[in-house]
């Protein structure tokens, strides 16, 4: 305690980094005292110290915990995932197929020339190949090189040019085309089928309607 010139009493207090000093009180008036310290604050202590130390972490229990449940759904889920994963890939290749078989068409109208898709179903590979000089070769490039079907996927073709070990389909000069159904079974029994009801007409992708009335 230090007494003051003027009648003043200051009481010093504990401080922590400049932190509430002391209080001051004058002799002979009433009131609280006043304090350096900021409302709601213990003294000694930084501003926020009080409010930090109300908030709880997590425990190592409570994490534990949530890996456990969070695995837990991940297993649940993997099968549906998996069946997904299979289903996207035959999916893709249907895809892939229509693709090559519109190239096809237009390259035959464009270059005057005979086109062919050849699929062997027992191999699960197809590529495109084209008549020069009475001939069929293959083709150079990207749509020129062997394809093959994801593992579990099986195909079979329905077209008027069949043989047991191949199949093709030809594009004509004339924008015609074979008609013919390509289907693709995926390992967990989904179904896409690459058609073409018309001479005329393009290749597409049938509708789930189409293949349940198959």
């Amino acid at each position: 305690m230090v007494r003051t010139g003027e009648g003043t009493t200051l009481t010093t207090g504990p401080s922590v980094d400049g932190w509430c000093v002391g209080r001051r009180r004058r002799r002979g008036r009433g009131g609280p005292p006043r304090t350096a310290c900021p409302a709601g604050s213990t003294p000694g202590t930084p501003p926020g110290t009080d409010a930090l130390r109300g908030q709880a972490g997590f425990t190592l229990l409570e994490l534990v915990l949530v890996l456990v449940l969070v695995s837990l759904v991940l297993a649940l889920a993997a099968p549906s995932l998996r069946g997904f994963a299979d289903a996207r890939r035959t999916a893709d290749a249907a895809s892939r197929l229509l693709a090559l078989t519109h190239w096809a068409r237009s390259q035959a109208v464009t270059e005057g020339c005979l086109y062919r898709l050849n699929i062997e179903p027992v191999s699960g590979t197809y590529w495109l190949t084209a008549q020069r000089s009475g001939a069929f070769v293959e083709l150079e490039g990207e749509y020129g090189r062997l394809c093959r079907l994801p593992d579990g996927v099986t195909v079979s073709v329905d077209a008027p040019l069949s043989e047991a070990a191949e199949t093709w389909i030809q594009f004509y000069p004339t924008g015609r085309c074979d008609e013919a159904a390509i289907d693709l079974l995926g390992r967990q029994g989904e179904r896409f089928r690459v058609i073409c009801e018309s001479a005329t007409e393009r290749f597409r992708i049938a509708t789930a309607e189409e293949m349940q009335d198959r």
